[in-house]
């Protein structure tokens, strides 16, 4: 054993008090300390950090860490130095003047580990800096983040290849749990990794016990209250797709008696610190949150991940799904799925991904200003649009300018909120039901320090207020929000505005911008929807399916998730090709057991109840497969025809209908795609002007469904 291995293992035991390596950790060092590259490729939870934190202990000089992390940095650089690691961090939380002095004190080789967030390397300055680093180790956390093919592309990560040589082309060792074949070969192209040794140690994690059950809105929120009591004290993770949802389930939750804090972005960073501190510490059992909560928590005893919609990848849903059991023990990952998930993650892609139109449009709004720095909320700016636009897509248009250096965006800013009470304190104390004991107490507090003002109406900061009357913000808002819903309250929350500077004014005919590949984002977002929406469908075993998308496909059937315990199950031991085609089977939904109606989770037993079975586009198929026409099946399954043409025009997409000439006479069907081949398909729009109004909505969709099909 050479000294520098000598060390490692020294160090392993004196800092993290560890007597051996975890799986794949001790060949990425070892070649990390022989200088060369690395992509490591673990599960959550598998010990990636210690991968470049024992290393750089070992290394001369200092190695750079880059994250896209930032809230958690400082948790990460205080772990580090409790345990004798000294660590820093530079990111936007901190002001110019100590990003500088902890910059001078990482070149004098004080600290050893300096974590770096990934939009500072658009900062010349700081890029230049970096040269007068000894840098011996260049490490890129969340390495996914770089490809474009990955789930969660981050165009500040293409900068980190000029850094790399900027420091001296140091060993570079990228690390995600996340891959896909295409992905790990994007991460070595793009880092422009020389021979890089592998570790892969796959992304099999034997003690999740996956499921899916597809319900309506209203059995999706019991069954959740249901599971989460079955679970006792047990912590736990429910994920909602909007900040909305997360609230009224944490509500619900609480109904029932259970110990539940909601978490999402819209939140101050001091309520989600105390809330994301509290479920880590044990104090709060079940927090529900969007996906903006998880990322680099590191809770070992998380016994049930629960996803209230269908997430938008299978990257991230496995990302999220493997919070859950990281010591090892048995835990639960249940999915649920209704039809409308998938219309909500179509919302956040086209957010995400607005037309090449709609960027130009937003920056001639920016133009019309008259002044080079602008302060404005996406409010103001989609007033000077002409079409309705989603605040997501603003945001995404802002950073599409700032990327391609047209704008610079400062800073965040909060306007105040405004509250006035329609009638006296007393009278409104009568419309508060008096089991309502937080909201009677806060309106209390309220009238005592603000009385007057409560009545008149008044501007206020949430923030000020909430510590002036000592209540959490968070309690503060959601009682004048329950206030505002039984119009006993006039309440404009406050409003979050973007500082602007204007650094080029352009021609529209000037602007160069590739939109073409903005295009080819779009798409590859659609294809991973449909990647995760066939993880809802398969009837083959469910950790297979998604270890098979990863590239794994030496890989046994789990036997525990919902699929491998189907009594009309019927699977090889053994995959050696991908699964990725959708069944005409209808799947089971839930461990069933049928004598009495339960279904099994490991041991936890969830009542049935009123439960589907089947997805609800099978059965859709299945009187369609009939010969029943469209309106008997909307009669039969209770629905309106606009779902049941939904369901049809899903069906058809996926090739399950192939055959369309009893829905759409085959000369229509002619006419709506010359129609389609001239105007375009994303849009039934004008699709429909093109041809006039005897073509139906219903026809396009159908016959829209068809062309797609082929695509």
């Amino acid at each position: 054993m050479d000294k520098k291995k000598q060390q490692a293992v020294e160090l392993l035991k004196i800092h993290y008090g560890f007597d051996k390596f975890r799986p794949g950790q001790e060949k990425a060092i070892d070649a990390i300390l022989e200088g060369r590259d690395v992509l490591v490729v673990m599960p959550t939870g598998g010990g990636k950090s210690l991968i470049y934190q024992l290393p750089a202990l070992v290394l001369d000089g200092v190695t750079i860490v880059v994250s896209p992390l930032i809230a958690l940095m400082k948790d990460q650089v205080d772990s580090l130095n409790k345990i004798g690691i000294p660590a820093t961090f530079i990111n936007s939380s901190i002001t110019p003047d100590e990003a500088k002095e902890r910059l001078d004190l990482v070149k004098k080789e004080y600290y050893k580990l300096l974590y770096i967030a990934p939009e500072r390397f658009y900062n010349d300055e700081f890029v230049g800096a970096l040269a007068e680093v000894n840098v011996k180790l260049f490490a890129v956390d969340e390495a996914h983040c770089i490809s474009q093919w990955g789930h969660d592309f981050r165009p500040s990560y293409m900068k980190l290849r000029r850094a790399v040589e900027l420091c001296g082309r140091p060993p570079v060792v990228a690390l995600t749990a996340t891959a896909t074949p295409e992905v790990k070969v994007d991460i070595m192209k793009q880092l422009e990794m020389v021979n890089p040794e592998k570790i892969i140690t796959g992304f099999a994690r034997p003690n999740l016990q996956f499921g899916v059950i597809q319900g309506n809105e209203a059995q999706k929120s019991q069954l959740i209250v249901d599971t989460v009591n079955n679970f006792s004290d047990k912590c736990g993770i429910i994920y909602s797709g909007t900040r909305a949802k997360a609230e009224e389930i944490t509500d619900r939750l609480l109904e029932s008696g259970v110990d539940a804090v909601f978490y999402h972005a819209g939140m101050d960073n001091e309520s989600r610190s105390w809330t994301q501190t509290n479920f880590i510490n044990g104090k709060t059992k079940v927090i529900v949150a969007t996906n903006a909560f998880g990322l680099g928590i590191d809770k070992k005893d998380v016994r049930f991940v629960i996803h209230h919609d269908m997430p938008g990848t299978i990257e991230a849903y496995y990302q999220e799904a493997g919070r859950a059991g990281r010591d090892g023990k048995s835990s639960l990952c249940l999915l649920f799925y209704a039809p409308k998930d998938r219309f909500l993650r179509e919302f956040f892609i086209k957010g995400d991904n607005p037309s090449p139109e709609m960027v130009l449009n937003v920056y001639e709004v920016l133009k019309n200003y008259e002044t080079d720095r602008i302060f404005t909320t996406y409010a103001e700016i989609k007033e000077g649009l002409s079409d309705e636009a989603p605040d997501m897509a603003v945001g995404t248009c802002l950073k599409i300018l700032e990327k391609e250096g047209f704008i610079a965006r400062t800073s965040e800013k909060t306007s105040s909120a405004f509250l006035r009470l329609f009638n006296t304190y007393e009278k409104t104390l009568d419309f508060i039901s008096h089991q309502a004991k937080k909201q009677l107490e806060i309106l209390a507090k309220l009238n005592n320090r603000f009385g007057e003002e409560l009545f008149s109406g008044w501007e206020f900061d949430l923030e000020e207020v909430s510590g002036i009357i000592e209540v959490e913000r968070e309690a503060l808002v959601r009682s004048i929000n329950s206030w505002k819903k039984a119009d006993l309250v006039e309440y404009i929350a406050p409003k979050r505005g973007t500082e602007i500077k204007m650094l080029k004014r352009l021609d529209r005919g000037e602007i160069k911008i590739d939109f073409t590949a903005m295009r080819e984002k779009a798409e590859r977002s659609y294809g991973k929807l449909d990647e995760i929406e066939n993880y809802v469908f398969t009837s083959s075993c469910r950790p297979q399916t998604i270890l098979n998308y990863f590239g794994d496909y030496e890989v046994e059937s789990c036997g525990k998730c919902d699929n491998c315990l189907s009594p009309k199950k019927s699977f090889s031991t053994r995959t050696t090709h991908p699964v990725s085609e959708y069944r005409a089977t209808p799947p089971k939904r839930g461990f069933i057991n049928r004598k009495k109606e339960e279904v099994d989770f490991d041991g936890i037993k969830v009542e049935k109840k009123t439960l589907n079975t089947k997805l609800t586009q099978l059965e859709t198929l299945e009187l369609f497969n009939k010969k029943n026409i469209v309106e008997d099946i909307a009669k039969t399954r209770g629905l309106s025809l606009n779902t049941v043409y939904e369901h049809l025009s899903f069906l058809i997409e996926k090739g399950l209908i192939k055959d369309i000439d009893r829905l759409v006479d085959p000369k229509r069907q002619e006419k709506i795609i010359s129609a389609i081949k001239k105007i375009g398909h994303e849009k039934l729009t004008p699709i429909r002007e093109e041809l006039g109004e005897e073509f139906s909505w219903e026809e396009i969709k159908i016959v829209r469904a068809k062309f797609l099909s082929k695509k």
